[in-house]
């Protein structure tokens, strides 16, 4: 008499983990997710410290602090705030959305990677998912099949970030115009290679960060928001076709 296969989540096993020891417990994941996480916060500090000196700029700091939950991406709360002086509130919340667009391709990747995670994982990682998280997401999940193991280092990974950044932008905020030797050109270009960094290891990362980062320099003159998409789905194509020569 044969047992019907049924779907087990495994915590251990080397060969279904192999970056966690076999006897591993529960919580190894997600320490591993928020130590992940850590030299990522680190080289996003910068880029949090000039979002809360904007914010201390326009006045209202808890609101503009309130933003960094209700816009969670850097670029996205940086535009919107500068485009609000310029332009209004229906501009400037326009102008977020374009530029947090790319967060549907990290959203249909990881979708893709998790369609046996349970429904309650999927709707609270949703409201994580940002460029460093989904980095780590995707590398982690290439080298560790445990569903269980995959909730627990990506929540962990991601309220490290989102207390992380939500912390110093309230530090900018309080700062204020003390922080005005952060320059913007510089910070965010740190952030960016903080991100890269180990993807530029491999031949087909390199390809992909290359085609997005020349598309991004072609394109930094169009509206806001419309350049970055630009780039997001260049080094999308630039995968895509590097996949399909490795598979050749």
């Amino acid at each position: 008499m044969s047992a019907m296969p049924q779907k087990v989540e495994s915590h251990h096993g080397a060969s279904r983990c192999p970056d966690m020891p076999r006897d591993a417990n529960p919580g190894s994941a997600a320490r591993a997710g928020a130590v992940a996480m850590l030299p990522l916060l680190a080289g996003y500090c910068p880029f949090a410290l000039v979002i809360g000196a904007t914010v201390a700029a326009h006045g209202d700091r808890l609101a503009g602090w309130a933003g960094s939950w209700l816009i969670y991406g850097g670029s996205a709360h940086l535009a919107t705030l500068r485009t609000l002086d310029h332009a209004g509130p229906v501009i400037a919340i326009l102008t977020g959305l374009l530029i947090n667009a790319r967060l549907l391709i990290y959203s249909a990747s990881l979708a893709r990677r998790w369609p046996d995670q349970p429904r309650w994982f999927r709707f609270v990682a949703a409201g994580l998912i940002i460029d460093p998280t989904w980095a780590l997401a995707e590398r982690h999940g290439e080298q560790c099949t445990d569903l269980a193991a995959q909730r627990r280092y990506f929540v962990a990974a991601g309220l490290t970030l989102g207390i992380g950044w939500s912390a110093t932008i309230a530090v900018g905020a309080l700062l204020g115009g003390h922080l005005e030797w952060l320059d913007l050109d510089i910070v965010v270009p740190l952030c960016l290679l903080g991100l890269v960094g180990q993807g530029l290891r491999t031949r087909g990362a390199r390809t992909v960060i290359a085609v997005a980062a020349a598309a991004a320099v072609l394109t930094a003159g169009w509206p806001a928001g419309s350049g970055l998409l630009i780039a997001v789905a260049a080094g999308a194509i630039a995968g895509l076709m590097c996949d399909r020569r490795d598979a050749s």
